[in-house]
């Protein structure tokens, strides 16, 4: 239907254009790979073991995507509250395989976003800093762990 004309004929003013909202920046890419499990803290622990054991099964990966890792290998990466319980999964698969496992571990930190929100005023009306929502504080981090599992001895 079109606009109705405004009252005394004038034509209707133009809309501003409508924004959309996004969300929250992507955070760094994450390793590609069908043998790749992100644990988090969220996720039922069970499910999560019987997930990895179907990985490390011969031919447990069906339709993986083919990645850097070979057959027979995991990597379990956990970040942040969730990395005792990346340990806790991997110490778990390799007590299950009776030590046939060896794991290998390293840790990193990732850096983090801070929120994006609105400072208050100050008292005299003005905003407080340059707007970009950084007040000078340095950077946080957060740790991560990355554990590699793999069958063969010479891993």
């Amino acid at each position: 239907a079109p606009p109705t004309p405004a009252p005394g004929g004038a034509p209707p003013a133009p809309r501003p254009p409508r924004r959309r909202r996004r969300g929250p920046a992507p955070g760094p890419p994450l390793p590609a790979g069908g043998n790749d499990v992100f644990v988090t803290s969220r996720s039922d622990f069970r499910a999560q073991l019987r997930r990895c054991q179907r990985l490390l099964a011969p031919g447990g990966a069906p339709g993986a995507a083919p990645g850097p890792a070979p057959p027979g290998e995991l990597r379990l990466h956990g970040l942040g509250l969730a990395v005792p319980r990346t340990i806790n999964l991997a110490l778990q698969l390799q007590a299950g395989a009776g030590g046939a496992l060896r794991l290998h571990a390293s840790t990193s930190s990732v850096p983090l976003r801070a929120p994006r929100h609105r400072r208050p005023a100050a008292p005299d009306g003005h905003e407080s800093g340059d707007g970009d929502g950084e007040d000078g504080d340095p950077p946080r981090h957060n740790s991560a762990i990355h554990i590699r599992l793999c069958r063969e001895a010479p891993c």
